[in-house]
């Protein structure tokens, strides 16, 4: 199970905003940074953040931009932070709190996302100057990883995250989908199944997640039972759910061309896996596509029964294309020593080895640590001169 979208607390309104930082200065031979002063938003700042996001955006609900940050089951307006030039807020982005899942726990995972900057302040090292602000922040207030989903990948790289992310984006006739006799114990949701809709997300996510995002009661309540679309259980025995799918249909071409976009397939048995498939399969008589992103080591290419990439067909010698790669999640470490000694690693794990650090932009994390591998946890120290003639080791940064 791949990293995804989650949920954090309702909003309860702002608390005392900290001091507004001034954005860190450029490196030598770069352009100067604008003087952006960065702070936490405040109650009397959401009409300017509701104008920034439409113009930003370009959407057209001022009332659902204004619920979004005041009322959102993921954050706070806390967790809002807004750049100001000469007094002007011309910039904002949320810090997400969330916690993911990493080899059974929960980590905290501080999520960035719905970055804004008016469109007259752009290519002017706006936002270079409020993401190099808040990964300040965030690795001074105890912050150990940073996630995000991009809009373009190589902007955030120059930040240090890395992609994490590759899933297949399947886009296939159901006819292709696996028959299962399965089939037959998928039926739609009912009201008394969200509660273990729920479970069965978070136990899927413990037992498979690497940085699978953990979901509050809140999220799904607020908006994921809301989403448009179906949802969809299998149920070996009463009461026993074992996987669930969500799809949206879409019937622009008519009844008889229906497409299937499945925003969530999750299946904690073997028999749950093929149920689900084979309920899709089952309706190839009325839909012609099913639309759906795969984790990277997920076989659903050997379960086809044949090459097919409705989205756009390549071919490569003898090879056929059965899918797109996807480009998402991206992760960042804040603190090397604090995240990875969150780490949990196999019990019978043993070994240590040096990692030579380079971070232009958090200077703490550069140089060398001790990373030794005893009793499930990894333990980081500096590596100080001796660090030097280590028989392993890896090197790894941001220039």
């Amino acid at each position: 199970m791949s990293a995804a979208r989650a949920a954090a607390g309702g909003a309860r309104g702002a608390a005392r905003a900290p001091r507004p930082r001034r954005a860190e200065r450029t490196g030598a031979g770069e352009p100067p940074a604008p003087a952006l002063d960065v702070r936490a938003a405040l109650r009397a700042d959401v009409d300017a953040l509701v104008e920034l996001s439409l113009r930003a955006y370009r959407v057209s609900s001022a009332e659902a931009r204004r619920e979004f940050y005041t009322d959102h089951p993921r954050f706070e307006l806390k967790d809002v932070r807004v750049g100001e030039l000469a007094g002007e807020l011309v910039a904002s982005l949320v810090l997400y709190p969330f916690q993911a899942y990493v080899r059974g726990e929960r980590l905290g995972v501080t999520g960035i996302g719905s970055v804004a900057v008016s469109p007259e302040h752009r290519r002017r090292g706006v936002a270079d100057a409020l993401l190099r602000s808040v990964l300040h922040e965030m690795r001074e207030r105890g912050d150990a990883w940073s996630l995000l989903y991009p809009f373009r990948g190589d902007f955030y790289r120059r930040f240090g995250w890395g992609l994490v992310e590759t899933p297949t984006l399947l886009s296939v006739p159901p006819s292709l989908l696996p028959a299962s006799d399965q089939a037959r114990r998928v039926r739609r949701a009912r009201i008394s199944d969200r509660t273990l809709v729920q479970a069965l997300y978070e136990r899927v996510a413990k037992e498979r997640g690497h940085f699978t995002l953990a979901r509050r009661p809140a999220w799904w309540e607020r908006r994921l039972w809301g989403y448009e679309g179906e949802w969809l259980v299998y149920e070996r025995a009463r009461g026993e759910v074992e996987g669930y799918l969500q799809l949206q249909v879409d019937s622009a071409d008519g009844p008889w061309k229906l497409v299937l976009t499945v925003n969530e397939f999750v299946a904690s048995t073997p028999e749950a896996h093929r149920g689900l498939a084979g309920y899709l399969h089952g309706l190839r008589d009325q839909a012609v596509e099913v639309v759906m992103a795969a984790p990277a080591d997920a076989p659903w290419t050997a379960e086809l029964a044949d090459a097919a990439n409705l989205r756009g067909e390549m071919k490569l010698g003898v090879l056929r294309s059965a899918g797109h790669a996807g480009y998402g999640a991206m992760l960042r470490v804040l603190d090397v020593r604090a995240a990875l000694e969150q780490l949990p690693v196999a019990e019978s794990a043993r070994g240590e080895l040096v990692l030579e650090v380079r971070d232009a932009m958090l200077p703490a994390n550069a140089g060398a640590w001790h990373v030794e591998a005893r009793e499930g946890r990894l333990r980081v120290r500096p590596a100080g001169a001796a660090g030097r003639d280590a028989r392993a080791r890896l090197d790894v940064g941001i220039d």
